[in-house]
Order: structure tokens, then sequence, then C-alpha cells
């Protein structure tokens, strides 16, 4: 109940409707397979029938969203996670939603762009903001360098996410960068060590009795 008295919460399952209407509008001017999947080049590899591929991937991404926003509401420490910062995890799955439902009807419809080009730019722009705004939550079981290590300390968790922070602004702006040379996959590697880095820095403090 908690979570339907809250604004942002509710906004965000009303952003829904956008893909919904998109789909019962495009419908039938739309060929039985539709593309759903495409490669690190933003090449197509992986189509759907129709249906699934609008309404099924709707959905699931409804149900993740709704199951993502109620564990962060449950979370025991849910007061050290700041508002903003929820706000912000609030409208990722539909935000996600509308730009995929968006490109499947485009590309059904026969039309193309530069999907990986797009995605690029948006995923590195989701790590800066989400980088900046790390540093600033306190210890929590939904949001952050969740290592065992980091939750067992205010130290360790606080030094712990504020590396974590500066490793996704800095891979944000190089995935940017990789991603509009052509070096996708050297973009992604990027991402994973920079995911990395502070879990081990977070397992070095814990061995200084951090």
């Amino acid at each position: 109940m908690k979570m339907l008295k809250n604004k942002w919460f509710m906004f965000s399952l009303a952003l829904f409707v956008i893909p919904l209407v998109l789909n019962l509008v495009f419908y039938n001017q739309l060929p039985d397979v539709v593309p759903t999947h495409f490669d690190v080049n933003g090449q197509v590899d992986g189509t759907m029938p129709k249906f699934m591929g609008l309404f099924g991937m709707l959905f699931l991404c409804l149900a993740i969203h709704v199951f993502t926003c109620f564990v962060s509401v449950k979370d025991p420490k849910r007061n050290n996670i700041p508002d903003f910062m929820m706000n912000i995890l609030f409208m990722i799955c539909p935000l996600v939603c509308i730009v995929t439902n968006m490109t499947i009807i485009y590309f059904g419809l026969g039309y193309s762009f530069d999907v990986s080009f797009v995605m690029n730019i948006l995923v590195g722009v989701l790590l800066i903001v989400l980088g900046n705004y790390l540093p600033k939550v306190k210890r929590n079981y939904a949001v952050g360098i969740k290592t065992s290590w980091a939750l067992n300390s205010d130290e360790n968790w606080v030094l712990s996410n504020r590396v974590g922070g500066y490793c996704m602004v800095i891979a944000g702006i190089l995935y940017i960068v990789l991603g509009l040379l052509g070096y996708v996959t050297m973009g992604i590697v990027v991402i994973l060590v920079a995911t990395i880095i502070p879990c081990i820095y977070s397992y070095i403090l814990f061995k200084r009795g951090i």
C-alpha cells in the first residue's frame, strides 16, 4: 500500500500506458514477426511473433518494474536511500520499456536507425547520472556496492561507494566515446571492470579492518 501512495511510483506505472497505446495503434500495420533483439553493432539478430514481441515484452518490463520497486521499498534500510535515487530507479524500467517498444515498432514498420549509437548514449548517460549520486547513498540492501564487507560497515560502505561512483562516471564517459568510435565490446569490458574495482576495494578495506 505504501508504494501506491508514492506519486513517483504511480507516475512510473502511468508511463507504461505509452507503449500500450503504441502497440494498439500500430499492431495491424506490423508484420507477423518483429525484430526484438540487436547485437552490439545494432544489427537485428532476434525476432518474435508480434504479439509476444509487443505485449509480452511490455508486461515483462512491467512485472520486473513492480518487483524491483517492491524490493526497494521493503528494504529494511529504505530510509537510507535518498528520495531522488528512488525516483531515478522508478523511472529506469518504464523508460527502457518505452524506448525498446518504439524501436521494435519502428523496425517492424520497415524503418531503421543506428540502435548501437542510441544505446551507447543512453547507457553512458545513465552510468554518469547514477555514478554522481552513488556516493550520497547510505548503507542499504537495494542500491549501491552491496558486498558483504560494505554492508557490514558504514565506513567501508561510504568509501566503496565513493570509488564506485567515480568508476561509474568514468565508465559512462568511456562507454560513450568507445561506442562512437565503434569499440562497443571494449566499452562493455570497461563497465565490467568498473563494477569489479569497487568490490575488490571493499574487500581490501575489510582486510584492513574497515
